[in-house]
């Protein structure tokens, strides 16, 4: 019969009540005190960068959205109209957002629609 793993040795990272939970001191992600790094959101104004990679996703392409001036609530409601507009998958992370397939004309057009005016193609 196995026992369950000691209080001591779990790993919570989400508390309904506070949200994300930094794994180092064990507080709220908003007041983490430990000196671990947290994303920040880019100033506003930078140019918004739609590239297009291949390294390291098995030979799939992608498109990635870089410099969006939003937190990651925003980040990821902006990635679900922006994938729903090209009508691929993808994600979004690392304050960054990932589209499935080669959609960057499109993307940099429906950015420059939606009030992104900085929004440029970068790479080849």
């Amino acid at each position: 019969m196995s026992r369950p793993a000691p209080a001591a040795a779990s790993r919570l990272v989400y508390s309904t009540d506070a949200g994300r939970i930094c794994p180092d001191c064990r507080q709220p992600a908003t007041a983490c005190s430990c000196g671990r790094p947290q994303r920040t959101i880019p100033p506003a104004g930078g140019p918004i960068r739609v590239s297009r990679e291949k390294a390291g996703r098995g030979g799939k392409l992608v498109t990635v959205v870089r410099g969006l001036p939003l937190d990651d609530e925003a980040l990821a409601a902006l990635g679900k109209r922006l994938r729903t507009a090209c009508g691929t998958g993808g994600t979004a992370k690392d304050g960054q957002l990932e589209l499935q397939g080669d959609h960057v004309d499109k993307v940099v057009a429906w950015l420059v629609a939606q009030g992104h005016p900085t929004a440029k193609r970068a790479g080849g």
